[in-house]
């Protein structure tokens, strides 16, 4: 009796510990540390050499951005590239009508705001990958025709009219321009305590005064680097190269300035060489070597002159390193296939096609680190100014960017399609992918009754109604069909058993 006792009472014991609550705190401390951004008074020194700190190396980045033909070429590409590239905004998997009205009104606001969405994305393309870093002010405005912006104010007080207007009319905020603040006005950043960036100052070029642009009302761009302001710029690697560059086409011109030859004196009387002899005789070498001046000249009396030739030994060497540094400089941005054949007279189509889908892989990469920022900078704050006017909505969709398509040579999708036929059935949807793939025919296939065929070509046969329409339901097989698959097994089992016996 006693034992079943001690055994009740133990058992209620822990059944009042187990209905015990148990409470857990969590502590919300503060952030610790900075991010370990080399920053003095605004200004960063990450990159490995002085020359390469801003704001001074705007001014070096720009001549090469603008007077480098391989730097020049990768930026066309990429611009030309940008030209295509779509807006998207992404819903949820069940949307709700309002979330159908608000991605209406996003992609209809790219288009009303000024310049349209192509101008922000040749400047983004343009400008982010090769200074590491940009930005816009985003300004708003009220999506009502009617509605008039705040004037603009100089800095000497002056007010001047914005001619913006709406065209669309629902009373949303949305965006009225994303006006570029262009890097080379930059003079130094404002950080908060953890070297986190909120704004930076400009300096204006015609009066040297100082404007704080807050990071609350910029689109901030970086590339290469997220964690720091000025990112990583692609132009920092392309600086040294462009510099050995530099002067090996320096050699090469005094090169082949000497190829052209040299003038050789012989002294045929006695006496010393007067000053007024020297000159005549670096005259004549001037005259005769310069084609400009003609190649005629008086020598001085007692001289004979050769013109000894010599050739340019080192030109193709010297030639061949300027190339490699070209190569180099496009491999910073995934563009190294642009100097396959055309700059090194060697590789081959194969090789040109992988790099340049290499190319356009990492152009898509960037994008979609475009779409991330602009989705955190932009959408949130277009989001919380307008979310009470979609009260039904899901979610906040997501702003991405479509991708650059790599084109298919016309010769590999036949020849895809010839290897493949018979063991994949293709369907309406797949022809109108493999229009998309090649580029230059329309989506969609046309209707039975556009269909042109040549003089002398049978027309297609209707489908049958008799078959079946679920693609599921099998299809039937004729008499003359069966006999085929027969004789095809026949001759497999044939050939199955000759090499089994051959082994």
């Amino acid at each position: 009796m006693s034992h079943r006792t001690r055994t009740q009472t133990r058992t209620r014991s822990h059944v009042e510990l187990a209905q015990q609550k148990t409470e857990t705190r969590i502590v919300i401390d503060t952030e610790h540390g900075t991010s370990g951004l080399k920053e003095y008074s605004g200004f960063v020194t990450e990159a490995y050499n002085s020359s390469l700190y801003w704001p001074h190396v705007a001014t070096e980045y720009a001549r090469i951005r603008t007077s480098t033909p391989a730097i020049v070429m990768a930026a066309r590409q990429f611009t030309a590239w940008a030209r295509s590239i779509k807006p998207v905004i992404n819903l949820p998997d069940k949307p709700t009508d309002d979330d159908k009205r608000y991605k209406d009104f996003r992609e209809s606001d790219f288009e009303n705001m000024e310049g349209g969405f192509g101008q922000y994305i040749e400047t983004a393309i343009g400008r982010v990958p090769f200074d590491g870093w940009y930005s816009w002010n985003l300004v708003y405005g009220l999506r009502e025709p009617d509605w008039t912006p705040p004037p603009y104010k100089d800095q000497q007080g002056k007010t001047w009219a914005d001619d913006w207007r709406s065209e669309a009319d629902d009373g949303l905020i949305g965006i009225r321009r994303l006006a570029p603040r262009d890097n080379s006005s930059f003079w130094r950043w404002d950080f908060d305590g953890a070297k986190r960036m909120i704004g930076w100052y400009q300096r204006d070029p015609t009066d040297g005064r100082e404007i704080r642009l807050d990071k609350k009302q910029l689109l901030h761009h970086t590339f290469g680097d997220p964690n720091n302001p000025e990112g990583n710029a692609g132009l920092q690697p392309c600086w040294r190269l462009e510099g050995l560059q530099r002067g090996f086409w320096t050699v090469l011109g005094i090169h082949s300035e000497h190829a052209a030859g040299y003038l050789k004196f012989t002294k045929t009387e006695k006496g010393d060489i007067s000053t007024q002899t020297e000159n005549l005789l670096k005259q004549a070498a001037r005259y005769i070597l310069t084609a400009q001046e003609g190649n005629i000249a008086t020598m001085p009396f007692g001289f004979d002159a050769e013109l000894i030739e010599t050739s340019a030994s080192a030109a193709n060497n010297l030639l061949e390193v300027i190339k490699h540094l070209d190569i180099l400089m496009l491999s910073v941005f995934g563009m190294q296939w642009m100097a396959l054949n055309t700059l090194t007279g060697t590789g081959s189509y194969s090789a040109q096609t992988d790099v340049t889908q290499s190319g356009i892989t990492a152009f898509n990469s960037m994008l979609d680190g475009f779409a991330s920022q602009w989705d955190t900078q932009v959408e949130r704050r277009i989001w919380d100014y307008n979310k009470d006017q979609f009260p039904n909505m899901t979610k906040r969709p997501r702003f991405a960017l479509s991708h650059l398509e790599n084109a298919v040579p016309l010769q590999e999708v036949g020849q895809f399609f010839s290897a493949m036929k018979g063991f994949i059935p293709l369907g309406k949807e797949d022809m109108e992918s493999v229009r998309k793939m090649v580029s230059w025919l329309p989506d969609n296939n046309p209707r039975p009754e556009d269909v042109i065929v040549p003089a002398g070509v049978q027309e297609p046969a209707q489908p049958d109604p008799n078959m079946p329409q679920d693609p599921n339901e099998p299809v039937p097989v004729t008499p003359q069909q069966q006999a085929n698959a027969a004789e095809s097994r026949r001759v497999l089992e044939q050939a199955l058993n000759f090499m089994t016996a051959n082994k």
